[in-house]
Formats: structure tokens, sequence, C-alpha cells
């Protein structure tokens, strides 16, 4: 009888829903605090942020530590945990980073470091790019930690510093010099958010499971200066020209890697009729020959997703008026599918160009082409869970056209995924990095739940 009432205790603790209405008033008040304190990059301090979060984990006594880096003390880190039971279970990490983009004011309607709350909408900096995620994961693990219960697998919290620059105090900085403290089996990262039209004719939750990778090359040409009043045929601005002509008019061809196809697949089933059975079959040459251009001129968004493209970025030349310069440069911003190889493309660039007087020079080189596996119990649950909140909505994997930190833990083999777990619209989606970046409040609660619910499957006793 004994083992039985521990066994019902045991149970009742897994099958426990919290009182969603009570906390909403202490989630929605968290991420005003949080939204309230300026972590601009630049500069990047994050030590108020930091002290933030270490103040609430204390209170709530859940283990944790904060890491400062020695090189630029205004970058900080905090690690905490709900230890699992299980030693021999890799633990599911939850990572955020505190930092965002500076803004504007001027062209804000609502001033961006208020946290501000209108007719059930909060506006902030950050809102989206990934204060919102950072607080349904902290209220998530302090609700789980105030029910007394007992993971199997370790769960870690993880807010970092640097993600809007790169993230070289901050995300590989931590896997450099504290890769014993994190190990994870998965990680829980930006990257897809669910929208309602984005996509379509569907509202749909993408995850990203891989993202394309930034190669950036400097365009350069060198040769003789002179005098504006006596041009001369081929200096380098006119060679520099002519090249530059030549990228920004190349058509990358169409590829369709293994991710996009699974998620045209799963939006062509969705949708159906022609179309959908368009999508369902670009991965076919002569369905990509023919419809392949149309699906892609849908949107900025959707070519990137299905060719190699070239941001011509930065052009640098001259210092008067009436001197022809003797050097000359852009700068381009290549961003790769996860398959394609820096050294590959750039002969091909080279090729099209057709100018041996114009020189290509490396400044970040990418290695990362690990995928995630979208067939793992964290990504199954999370789309069960994703699911249950929204039963008409989609749930695919999806391939970023940004960089996000989870590309320094897929260069090391770990599977991350990266998704904010709300439904919001494509006008919301630009206020990233954008003006007047905001979120519901309902939708706050939906990713605290669906954060909550998939920690408690995926880490939990099997029920």
């Amino acid at each position: 009888m004994k083992k039985f009432l521990v066994f019902t205790a045991v149970l009742s603790l897994i099958q426990a829903e919290p009182n969603w209405e009570k906390i909403r008033h202490e989630t929605v008040d968290m991420f005003q605090q949080y939204l309230r304190i300026n972590t601009s990059n630049p500069p990047g301090d994050v030590r108020k942020a930091a002290k933030w979060f270490a103040d609430i984990f204390a209170k709530e006594g859940i283990l944790f530590e904060t890491f400062t880096v020695p090189e630029d003390p205004r970058r900080m880190h905090v690690l905490a945990e709900l230890k699992g039971m299980n030693p021999e279970l890799k633990p599911l990490l939850l990572l955020n980073h505190m930092d965002v983009v500076p803004v504007d004011e001027e062209f804000w309607n609502e001033k961006p470091f208020d946290g501000e709350l209108r007719d059930g909408v909060i506006y902030g900096r950050g809102a989206l790019d990934m204060k919102g995620l950072g607080i349904m994961e902290l209220m998530a693990i302090i609700q789980l930690h105030r029910e007394g219960w007992r993971p199997e697998r370790t769960i870690k919290f993880l807010a970092v510093a640097d993600e809007e620059i790169l993230g070289e105090y901050g995300t590989q900085w931590m896997i450099k010099h504290h890769w014993d403290k994190l190990d994870p089996e998965w990680v829980w990262d930006e990257g897809g958010i669910g929208s309602k039209d984005s996509f379509p004719g569907v509202s749909a939750f993408a995850i990203a499971v891989a993202q394309k990778k930034s190669f950036w090359v400097e365009a350069v040409v060198e040769g003789k200066s002179g005098h504006g009043m006596r041009p001369y045929k081929d200096h380098p601005n006119e060679i520099l020209v002519k090249a530059l002509a030549r990228i920004v008019e190349w058509n990358t061809p169409l590829e369709i890697n293994p991710v996009v196809d699974e998620m045209f697949n799963r939006l062509g089933e969705k949708i159906g009729g022609g179309q959908g059975f368009v999508m369902k079959s670009l991965d076919n040459g002569l369905v990509r020959f023919f419809a392949g251009g149309t699906v892609a001129d849908a949107s900025t968004s959707v070519n990137a997703m299905l060719r190699n493209t070239i941001s011509l970025t930065m052009l640098n030349s001259g210092y008067k008026t009436n001197i022809i310069p003797e050097k000359a440069t852009a700068t381009l911003d290549i961003r790769l599918l996860p398959h394609a190889e820096p050294e590959d493309f750039l002969e091909d660039l080279k090729t099209i160009v057709n100018d041996d007087r114009v020189q290509f020079i490396l400044k970040r080189t990418p290695r990362n082409k690990y995928v995630s596996d979208w067939n793992t119990d964290f990504f199954n649950i999370l789309q069960n869970e994703l699911e249950r909140e929204k039963p008409d909505a989609l749930v695919m994997p999806f391939m970023t056209i940004g960089g996000t930190d989870s590309q320094f833990f897929q260069a090391k083999g770990i599977n991350s995924y990266g998704l904010v777990p709300v439904m919001v619209t494509e006008a919301d989606i630009q206020s990233i990095h954008g003006i007047d970046e905001r979120l519901s409040v309902d939708n706050l609660m939906m990713g605290t739940r669906i954060v909550y619910h998939t920690i408690k499957r995926t880490c939990g006793p099997n029920e």
C-alpha cells in the first residue's frame, strides 16, 4: 500500500497541470522587467541582465553559476540547472541570448525599453529576439522546481551574451572554456517561429534544424592611380564595377536540400491541389525546371532557401573627387546552403567574374554542414505539444537563412532545434531587428505552456 501511495504521489506530480491564469501575471511582470534592461549590442553590456537572472535563481533555490569573460567583463553568462536522477542521460539545454540589436527610438511608436503593455501586447526590443523565449524557458523551470518535480534527464538553462555579433564571447566562449558543463543531448534555441501567414494558405510552426552558412568575401582590385581629368581604361574602379555587375546578375542554380525538401513535402500535403503537387515535387528536375522559378519568386525568403545567395553589402574606394584611386574593394555576404563547400562556390564565382585582376580575400569561411535530425524524441514531443496547442497548424523542419548560436553546437554534432513557440503574423516577424518589436500576452503564455510540457515529457520519467 505504501509503495502504491508513493507511486500515486509521483504520478500526480508528473500529470499535475499548473494554474496558468495564476502564473500569467507573474510571467508578464517578469517579461516586462527583462525588456526594461537595455542590453543593446553594441556595446553588449549584459551584466544587469545576468545579475537579474542570478537573483531570481538564488531566490527560487535553483542551482546556477555565472561566468565573466576576462577579455571583456561586460560579457557574462548564466547557467542554471534542474539536476536529473539519471547521470547517464545527457542534458537538454535551453539556450537563449541576453543581448539585443540597437534601436533608433525616433522611429518607434512605443518606448523600446519600457516593456509597455497595450491592448494585450507587450512592446520592447528583444520581445521576439529573443527575450520572450528566455522568459518562457525561465518560467517553465521555475514552475517545475516549485512543484518539486524530479527529472530523469538534467535540464540546463543557458543565457549568453554576444549572439548579435557572432558569439565570439558568447556561446563560442562557453563551448571553448566550459564544454564539460554543457555537453547536451539536444539544444533548444531560436531560429524558427510559428506564423499565420508566412506560408501560402497555412499556419505553420517552422522548427529550424539547419541554417545557411555565412561566407564573407572581399573582392579587391589594385592598380595605378591617376588624375580624374585624364580617365584611362581599366582602372581599379572600372574593373571592379564590371565584375560586380556580373556577380549581382548571376542567378545561382536552384538546389533542393533534404531539409527544404521535407518542408515543402509537408507544405504540399497540407495545401493540396496543383500548388501542393508542385511543392511536393520540387526535387524532380522537370518540375523544378518549369515551376522552380515561380516558387522561388514567391518571396525573398523562399528564394534564399532554394539557392546560394550573394549580397553586395559594402563598397570602398577613393579619397578625393579628382583622383582615380589605386584600389577598390567590395564586400560580399555569401550565404551557402548546408552542403555547399566554400572553396567550390568560390571557384564558380571566379568563373562568373572571369577576370584574374579581381582578387578574392576570404574573411569568414564556414565549415559547419550539420543538419539536426528531425526524427528524435525531442523533435517528436515538441511537434506533439505544438499540435496540441494549435491543432490546425502544420509543424515542419526548417532551414533558417540567418545564423544563430545553434551553429556552434551543430559544429560539434549536437542536434539543435530553433523555435520561438508562438503564432504570429509576418508583420510581427518583420519587427524583429525592426520597429515596435512585440509579443502578445497570449503568445507569451502559450509559449510558456509549450516549453513546460515539452521539458516535462522530454526529461521526465516515462509515464
